[in-house]
Order: C-alpha cells, then structure tokens, then sequence
C-alpha cells in the first residue's frame, strides 16, 4: 500500500471510531454554521418584539416569547436560541436513536439525520416549530426511561412543547398513551387508561400555561381561521348564491364588499394563504387585525363566529371540499415545490433589524448553501411532504409489533392530520415533524429487519 493510501486508510479509521460526543459536536457545529446567526422570517421578528416589550399577545402561543425573553436577556438576538433549539433537537435525535444503536453508531445515524437538509434546515431557523420540535424530541427520549424522574421531566418536555404550537397535541397523543409506562407490568387497560389521562392533562396544562401568559389577547383564530373557512366554503359551492342572501348569512360581520359577492369572494379565495382574504389590493373582504395589539371589536367577532358555524352546517359538503383542497396544498399535491422549505437569506426589515441590533450580513458559504438547498427543494422531491406521508402510511403495517416506531409514525401522521382541520396557509415548516418521525420510523424498521434476517441466517452465531 502506497503512503498515501495508509494515510487515507489511518484517517478513515480515526473517523470510524471517532468518539460519539466528538461527531454531535461536529454535525452540531455544522447547522451552527449554516444557520448563524439564527434565521428570521416575519414569525421570528413577531416573537422577538413581544418579546423584548414584555407583550404576550395569543397571535403567536406566548411562551415562545417568553423563552426568548429568557435567552435574550443574556446572549442578545437569535443566536441562543438557535443554539438551545439545534442542541435539545441533537440530544433528544441521539437519545431516541440509542433505542436500537449502540452510542457511536447511534451518534452517526443522529449526525446524518440531524443534518439531512429536510430536517436540519428547518432546525436553523427562529421559529415556534423547532422549539416544537426540540421539546418533543427530547420528552419522546425521555418517556421510555426506566427512572420515574426522567419519564416526569420528559412529561414536562412534551407539555412544553405542546404549548409551543396549538396543534402539537396531534404529535403528542401516541407518544403518551403508546409509550408512557408508570410502572412496569401494569394490566394494559390500566397502562393506556393512565397514559390517555396524562395526555389529557398534558395538553389542558399546555393551553392552560399559554392562556396564563395571554396579556394581549387578539382572538387571531377570528381573524385568520374563521373567515378562511367561510370564504373557503362559499368558493367550493357548485351554486352561485345573490348578494341578498350572502348579505343575510354573514350579518354583523362587516364586509367591505357590497356588490358581485360570490363573484368577489372565489377570486380572493386561495388554497395557500387566507392573506388574500384580508389585504386584497382592490376587494379586501373585511377590516380585521392580523399584526399589533388591537382586537376586532366584539360584536364583530362574535357575527364572525356565528356565520361561521351557520355556513359550515349549511354546506358541509363545500367545507369539506375546501378543507381537502387546502390540505392537498399543505402537502404539496397541487405544486412541484414546497412553500417555505428554505427561506431566503436577504434580511426582510432593515429598519426593524438595526432597530433592534440584529446582524444583517450573510457570509459567501452561507449563500451558496442557501442557493444550492433551493435548487434541490425546486427540482427533488425531498421537501414534498405527501411523500412523507405516503412512506408513513406504508410503513405503518410494518410497524405494528413495534410500539416505539408505531408511536413516532403515529405521532407525526397525527400533527399532519391536525392540519386537516386547523390549517390556514402553506408552509413546509407544518410538516417537519412529520418528516423526522417518517425517517425515524424508516431507520427503525429497516435495521430491525435487517438483524432479524442476519439472525436467521446465523442462528448460531445470533445466539
């Protein structure tokens, strides 16, 4: 062998048996890199000036602001959080992988995981997901802990994180009842009695702590959900209804528009974005807050809610329609790329972000990895989430004598599901969870089957 090739094999063999703290520091180190420091979006700069004003308004769950709060008191901007975010997502990545490897092979496995572009990119922005995403991952490890301490403290870790989204709820339900044990032996009734008692009380304790911290509540769900699914059903109906009778089905809730009113709401009607519904250039349908501190009046509101429920169960069949239509958006059926995968790196509120202090410069490397991400997000499907969701469903069967894979399957066809009935826009971010617990489960189920094949084969040497 040539020195050259000693060398190359000396090298390999170093980085083979490279200690595990070693290679999670390194992928660490790398999304670090990619993501200093600290991707924004609109989202972000929301979280970080109700942070900074004490505000706590419920546009966003307020306890992401608090946490900023928290972390900007000492390390000013997003840098701490991408670094607390990224680190409980990389600890919580490893523990879960040691379920089936041992540490170093688990430690390589969370790297590759940890920086696969469909999950590690999503991981370097600010956003109120990853925080999400962090806090479950670090609660799913903790569940099937043989100490008490530490399935409580992973109790509180999905609380946690169930407060950071409105619907996490769907991701932490299997999680819970599958895989929180109290004590082992327990009769199974009595095992998944307890377990769906906790999950209940887990997420009441969730909404409760964000309801707690509320100070500026905006009824945001008035403003964005509501009126989408009005206007979303009116759209999908086959008939075309008279201005006298839309006037008369949304009395009381203010609409701009007098004239051409079904005409008007199906051209403001979107599958990607309720946006259009609210700031149309020439037909905005109604005056309703979407940013700052000011409500909707009550009476407004409450015609709001009223023609809601009066539209949804006199068209049911449209809701539905509507409803499908946007989650085919959501999952990216209806384009060949994924709205948001990777966000664009020029700072969107220079005025805002010397305001506050923040960094605006992007170094060369950053760009082209930016670029290059965008390229494969446009042309692969490797961000398409449906087929994320296709590979769950498939692998579901396959999981069913597995508790832990059919938990982390479940939990990610759980919190895309939510979406069925809760979303409002198009954002590949909603289905990140998805898409960690899909190759999760992958990993899972495809080394397990591989050792029961080995073992077949060598019985003996198995034993």
């Amino acid at each position: 062998m040539s020195r050259l090739g000693e060398l190359l094999a000396a090298a390999w063999g170093r980085v083979r048996n490279a200690n595990p703290t070693t290679v999670l520091l390194v992928a660490w180190g790398l999304l670090i890199f990619y993501g200093f420091p600290g991707q924004m979006t609109q989202d972000s700069y929301d979280h970080l000036r109700e942070a900074r004003a004490r505000i706590y308004s419920d546009s966003h769950p307020p306890i992401i602001n608090l946490v900023w709060a928290f972390f900007d008191y000492f390390i000013p901007g997003p840098f701490a959080m991408l670094v607390v975010q990224s680190g409980l997502f990389l600890a919580g990545l490893y523990s879960i992988l040691q379920w089936v490897f041992a540490p170093r092979r688990a430690a390589w496995i969370t790297a590759a995981v940890f920086l696969y572009p469909p999950v590690g990119v999503v991981m370097s922005v600010i956003w109120k997901d990853c925080m999400m995403a962090a806090l479950l991952a670090i609660g799913t490890a903790a569940l099937v802990s043989p100490r008490r301490s530490r399935k409580l403290l992973g109790l509180a870790a999905l609380c946690l994180g169930t407060a950071m989204r409105y619907n996490a709820f769907g991701a932490t339900a299997p999680l819970i009842v599958l895989l929180f044990e109290w004590r082992p032996g327990m009769p199974w009734l009595r095992r998944y009695a307890l377990a769906l008692a906790v999950w209940v009380l887990t997420t009441l304790a969730a909404f409760g702590i964000n309801k707690a911290l509320t100070d500026k509540p905006m009824h945001y769900w008035i403003s964005s959900l509501a009126v989408y699914d009005i206007v979303g059903t009116y759209a999908n109906l086959d008939e075309t209804l008279p201005d006298a009778r839309l006037q008369e089905e949304l009395a009381g809730t203010e609409l701009l528009i007098k004239q051409d009113l079904h005409a008007t709401i199906r051209e403001v009607y979107s599958t990607r974005s309720f946006f259009p519904i609210l700031n149309h250039p020439q037909k905005t349908l109604w005056n309703l807050p979407i940013n700052y501190y000011d409500p909707a009046p009550e009476a407004q509101r409450d015609a709001i809610a009223r023609a809601l429920w009066r539209t949804i169960s006199a068209y049911p069949m449209a809701y539905i329609k509507h409803r499908l239509r946007v989650t085919a958006a959501v999952i990216d059926l209806e384009s060949k790329h994924q709205s948001g995968a990777i966000i664009k790196r020029a700072a969107r509120d220079l005025t805002f972000m010397h305001e506050q202090g923040l960094a605006t410069g992007v170094s060369k490397a950053q760009m082209k990895l930016s670029r290059k991400l965008h390229w494969v997000s446009w042309h692969t499907p490797l961000f398409v989430p449906w087929v994320y969701l296709a590979l769950t469903l498939l692998l579901l069967p396959l999981a069913w004598r597995q508790r832990d894979t059919m938990a982390l399957l479940l939990s990610g066809l759980g919190m895309e599901s939510s979406l069925l009935l809760l979303a409002h826009s198009v954002d590949y971010r909603y289905s990140h969870w998805m898409v960690l617990t899909t190759v999760l489960a992958a990993i899972f189920l495809a080394t397990r089957r591989l050792r029961a094949a080995q073992a077949a084969r060598h019985p003996v040497a198995a034993s």
